[in-house]
């Protein structure tokens, strides 16, 4: 098996922390990428899809997507399930769907048109809605992360990589987590020096 990665995508590092939570790496060819844009990467000629991250079965077949990513490779794996399946399932996944959603949010829009095209360019009204719906969406991400306290599952794991790479790339999304949310970030950090798999998989450039 192959999987595509990259050491600034949040997405990447769900995949590649499952992988590394599960110990994994011995079955898995680790394929880093620098720049997911350039058309002449690797990663987009190999896959059809181009996305990152991207792992492919040993019968070729790929599986896009973290999420789907993830659930494979737990299913590979020898610990203790990150997608729980008795009553805390729907918490978890609630938990994964709102991080996801805030990831979502950002991306496509804000860190895109911050990065490559001029301010006088940029959509700043959609911007400072989209803003406003993670700011509030944080709020609630702080509410629902109580519950876990330092419990590692596909909801909690997904929110470390959202958190930290929101303090990694401050300068795409315009916006200090950490001043107002210090207590996400240090729930974070917490999570990193807690479990090995997020520690070795902290955002680099």
């Amino acid at each position: 098996m192959k999987l595509w990665y990259s050491t600034t995508s949040s997405f990447a590092r769900k995949a590649v922390a499952t992988l590394k939570y599960h110990q994994l790496e011995n079955q898995v060819e680790m394929l880093r990428i620098t720049n997911s844009f350039d058309p002449d990467s690797p990663h987009n000629k190999d896959n059809p899809l181009g996305r990152i991250p991207a792992l492919q079965m040993e019968n070729g077949e790929w599986l896009f997507g973290s999420f789907l990513i993830s659930q494979y490779l737990d299913e590979m794996g020898s610990q203790p399930t990150l997608f729980p399946k008795d009553e805390k399932r729907w918490r978890v996944l609630s938990l994964h769907a709102l991080v996801e959603g805030i990831l979502e949010n950002t991306t496509p829009t804000i860190v895109t048109e911050r990065r490559f095209r001029p301010e006088n360019e940029w959509w700043k009204a959609r911007h400072q809605q989209l803003m406003d719906r993670n700011i509030r969406s944080f709020k609630q991400l702080e509410e629902k992360l109580a519950e876990f306290g330092d419990e590692l599952n596909i909801g909690t794991l997904t929110a470390v990589c959202l958190i930290d790479w929101w303090q990694f790339r401050p300068d795409n999304t315009g916006y200090d987590l950490a001043k107002d949310f210090p207590n996400l970030t240090a729930w974070a950090a917490m999570m990193n020096e807690k479990y090995p798999a997020l520690q070795a998989t902290q955002p680099t450039l």
